[in-house]
Order: structure tokens, then C-alpha cells, then sequence
């Protein structure tokens, strides 16, 4: 018996949200329901639908609700005739079907011998089926609720009563060290700090490089400041040797610079039997709690780095002690950052404050600081800190989640080009970009306004995520939030969509002014 490897995305997520889950051959639509819903830490409540719409076939629990325009089959029939015959279908479920879910087939396991399903690899948190729809989860994301949890994969698999057994290929360092030029080995060196090594042969500098990065304190010093994400993705692969997704191989950014990991073809990455050991040496309980402790206070700096671009201690100190059950004191602080500014130097410590490096190194500090009015500092949720941290400081809202709703149905975007295009309009508002910059950032990407129709819903769009896009020039407020508080505003709440003016280049791509184009168009 064999099993398919089923990549499960909730529709509309962005980053995406979905599970990695081996599936065996023979089990009926039923069990595969079930098993999704054990994967995505859901109960079962409502009824579900897959579609296999190339084959005009629909699978559901029972005769309710059937249409003429496609095939039906009960959820007792096994899946084998057709999730081999195809690549991709969907799977519907909830009231309303408010939640849509694209399985992919990945792959066939020819040898696996389980009866069980498993989840081998995740991205995303708990989804609580009961918040509406994935905009109701991104608005759960800026609250308190004690509905959001993290994804705990050991104990989904446990329920789907299925433990991993997966042995790694054996790899070892210099056999991966020796597939590197010589300017890439002195990279890794000089990352940890060697030097004085350029004049040495490939085959020496390798051997002291892998040397020295294999030293329990060296080690050390550089896991401890990997982030929780990165661990996880490490441990994985470690034990599991998976291809990691496209998406995704920016986690192992990180511990490949450090010469830790390589990667291969198709972003597979393998870890080296010596690192293997090595880290199993460094994982004590105290260096365990000790990189956790790290891990923390370098996601709250990244998170009020995105959302302030200059940070007073004092703000990061409120926030970290408003949802922290062991407190952060200023020497504590201060020694996390000058650990972690070893190896990451996104935020730098500039005259008492934390700084943006790009923003550092531009020389902008004071321009920016003046442009910010001198408002209270906006205090993250703690479901917004760790959501920026995991996602490089882009924060997802149930309006940009509308915006790429239209991207990809009006617009015909493809859904990988998606992320970047929000985070692309998240960053040009949050620095106070206006319509026409967001425009002119959205056709350099090559996506041209067709039509007049296009263009008003964008604009209309576009206003209810300015509104609601914390913003770096009001420390972190959203211009919505400036007005229902009474503070001073830098940019006021828009009550109208923006407004492309008669004598602006026109949005279709034309090259004339908007009054001779798509403007004389709407009279």
C-alpha cells in the first residue's frame, strides 16, 4: 500500500496557510475529510464538498443539494480513481462553505506502509473554523482572542495515530563543503569571524572553516540566535530530509549563511551528520530555554521595527511586558540585541534607540523623526508582533485580503505573485505613499488597469486599506484609529476612495492623461 503526498492551502491566505499530509492509497472521501480536518485542528461540525472540476465530479456526505451540472459520488467511495488521475481539486466545508481548501497532489509514496494519514510539514498557526471566513481570521489577528493557538504537528499526528519514522540520507560536511568554491567557504569563515584565511588552499580552508563552526561554544553562540521558525524548519529537515517549499526556503537563510545546512536542487536542503551530532551536544535544556528567551525578544524588535522604524527602548519594554509572563528589563534588552547584532543586523542601536538599518544607513533618521507626529506609540496585539515577525514585518488584514481577492479573480494575478504585491502596497502606504505611487508601483510590476471599472473598485480598494494600514509615520497607528482617538493626524482618514486627478498619466497603460483616456471614457 502506498500514499499521497497532498499539499492542503486554505484559499485566500496570504502568506499561505497549509498542510503537508501523506495519505494512504484506499481510504474512502470520508476518511480524507476527516483526516484534513484532524490537520487543520477543526471538529467536524459542518458538511463538506470536494470538487474535481476538470472532471466534473463533486464528492459530498449525502443527496442533498445536487445539481445537473456535475457528476455526483458519495463520501464512501475511495479516493484512488480519482486523486491519481489528477493534480489539483478542491474541498469545500462549513456553513455556507465559507472555508475553500486547494489540495494539491504532490506526489505517490510507493512504500508507504502506514494505515494512517500524517502531517509532514505545516506553515501557519490554529485557524479557528468558527471565526467566518480567512478575513475573519486576519481581524482575530489584531485582538486579544484566546481562540488563536499555536500548530502543534506532534499532536495532530498523535490524533491521527501516526508517528514519524522517516530516515535521513546520510550526508557528510565534507562531502558538502567540498562541492563549494572557495569564495563561498571564506564567506562562511568570515561570518564567524575568521580571518587571515584567503591565502590558504580550498581544501585547508574548508577543513579549518569546518572545524571551527563545529566548536560547541561557536555553535552555540550562532543557534542561539536562530528564531523559533528557523529551529523548527532545521529539526525537520534534520530528522526528515524534505524538500522545502519555494516560499519557505528563506527560513534556512539564516543557518545556510552560517555553513550549516545546504541546499540542493528544487530548494531540498540536507544537514550534515557532524552538524547532526553537534547540535544534539549544544541542545541542552538551558541553551533550549536561553535561544526560546532570544528567539522572543528579537521578534518583538523586529515587530516594532516594522511598525516604527525608530524605536525608543521604553515602547519595546511596554509591549514585551504587557503579554510576557517573565519580564524583559533594559540590561537584559540590551544584551539580547548585542547577541543577536552579531549575526543580524537589521535593527541597530543609534543613540538610545533602536533603528532601522536601511534607515541608518540612508542617514534618514532625523527626516523620518520629523515627519512623525508626536503621538503615542501604538502597542501591538501580541498575535500582530508574532504574525510581523513570522512574515518580515508585513502584517495581513481582512482588507488587503479583499485586495487580493481582486487581484487574483478581477485581474487574473497568479496567486504567487500575490505576496509580494501586498507587501509592495503595505510598505508604500506605511511610509504615507499615496494613490498614484501605489499605482505606479502596482503597473511596475506589470498589471495594467484595462478598464475604468478596474481602476474606480482598485481606488475604492485600495482607501479601505489605507485606512487600515499601521502606519510608520503615525507610530503604528492606523489613520482610522488617529481619528476615533483624537490624535493629532499625519495622514487623515480617507471618508472617499482617492482620487486620481484629470492631468495624472492614465492607470491603462495608454500614455495619455487621465481626462483624455479612461476619464473621457466615464462621460
Amino acid at each position: 500500500m502506498g500514499a499521497y503526498q497532498l499539499k492542503v492551502t486554505i484559499k485566500g491566505s496570504k502568506p499561505p496557510i497549509w498542510r503537508r499530509v501523506l495519505v494512504p492509497q484506499g481510504i474512502t472521501f470520508g476518511k480524507l475529510h476527516q483526516m484534513i480536518q484532524t490537520a487543520f485542528c477543526w471538529s467536524d461540525e459542518h458538511l463538506y464538498e470536494f470538487e474535481f472540476r476538470s472532471e466534473g465530479v463533486r464528492v459530498v456526505p449525502g443527496t442533498e443539494n445536487w445539481s445537473q451540472k456535475f457528476q455526483y459520488l458519495l463520501g464512501d467511495e475511495t479516493i484512488d480513481s480519482l486523486v491519481s488521475g489528477t493534480g489539483k481539486f478542491t474541498y469545500t466545508y462549513g456553513l455556507d462553505k465559507n472555508w475553500e481548501l486547494n489540495i494539491q497532489v504532490e506526489d505517490v509514496a510507493a512504500d508507504y506502509k502506514e494505515s494512517c494519514g500524517q502531517v509532514v510539514k505545516f506553515k501557519g498557526d490554529c485557524v479557528p473554523e468558527n471565526c467566518g471566513s480567512i478575513a475573519g481570521y486576519y481581524k482575530l489577528l489584531e485582538s486579544d482572542s484566546k481562540e488563536l493557538k499555536e500548530y502543534d504537528m506532534s499532536a495532530v499526528n498523535k490524533l491521527l495515530n501516526q508517528g514519524s519514522d522517516h530516515a535521513s540520507e546520510e550526508v557528510y560536511i565534507a562531502d558538502i563543503y567540498d562541492c563549494y568554491d572557495k569564495s563561498s567557504i571564506l564567506e562562511i569563515a568570515k561570518r564567524h569571524g575568521m580571518g587571515g584565511l584567503s591565502k590558504l588552499k580550498k581544501e585547508e580552508l574548508a577543513e579549518r572553516t569546518i572545524a571551527h563552526i563545529l566548536e560547541q561554544k561557536v555553535m552555540s553562540r550562532y543557534f542561539l540566535c536562530a528564531r523559533n521558525s528557523e529551529i523548527r524548519l532545521f529539526e525537520q529537515v534534520a530528522a526528515d530530509d524534505f524538500q522545502v517549499p519555494s516560499f519557505e526556503a528563506g527560513e534556512m537563510d539564516f543557518l545556510y549563511a552560517g555553513g550549516y545546512v545546504t541546499a540542493g536542487p528544487d530548494n531540498h536542503f540536507m544537514v550534515a551528520e557532524e552538524v547532526i551530532k553537534a547540535y544534539e551536544e549544544v541542545k541542552t535544556q538551558e541553551f533550549k530555554e536561553e535561544r526560546e528567551r532570544l528567539s522572543t525578544i528579537g521578534d518583538y524588535l523586529r515587530a516594532a521595527n516594522s511598525l516604527y522604524a525608530v524605536t525608543p527602548p521604553l515602547v519595546l519594554l511596554e509591549a514585551f511586558n504587557k503579554y510576557e509572563d517573565k519580564k524583559l528589563s533594559l540590561e537584559e534588552l540590551l544584551h539580547a540585541y548585542e547577541l543577536l547584532h552579531s549575526y543580524r543586523h537589521a535593527v541597530r542601536y543609534v543613540d538610545g534607540n533602536f533603528v532601522d538599518g536601511a534607515l541608518e544607513e540612508q542617514k534618514d533618521i532625523e527626516e523620518l523623526q520629523q515627519m512623525q507626529k508626536k503621538v503615542p506609540y501604538y502597542i501591538p496585539t501580541q498575535m500582530e508582533i508574532r504574525f510581523m515577525a513570522d512574515n518580515e514585518g508585513f502584517l495581513m488584514t481582512g482588507e488587503l485580503s479583499c485586495l487580493s481577492k481582486f487581484l487574483t479573480d478581477e485581474m487574473n494575478v497568479p496567486d504567487e505573485r500575490v505576496p509580494y504585491l501586498l507587501r509592495q502596497v503595505q510598505a508604500e502606504i506605511s511610509m504615507g505613499g499615496q494613490l498614484q505611487e501605489v499605482v505606479e508601483g502596482i503597473e511596475a510590476a506589470g498589471i495594467i488597469f484595462e478598464s475604468e471599472e478596474h481602476l474606480e473598485k482598485f481606488t475604492s480598494i485600495i482607501t479601505d486599506v489605507w485606512n487600515h494600514t499601521r502606519m510608520v509615520l503615525n507610530r503604528g497607528h492606523k489613520p482610522y484609529e488617529m481619528v476615533m482617538k483624537g490624535l493629532e493626524t499625519v495622514s487623515a482618514q480617507r471618508k472617499n476612495p482617492l482620487k486620481i486627478y484629470p492631468n495624472d498619466p492614465c492607470s491603462c497603460g495608454s500614455g495619455k492623461k487621465y481626462k483624455k483616456c479612461c476619464g473621457k471614457k466615464s462621460k
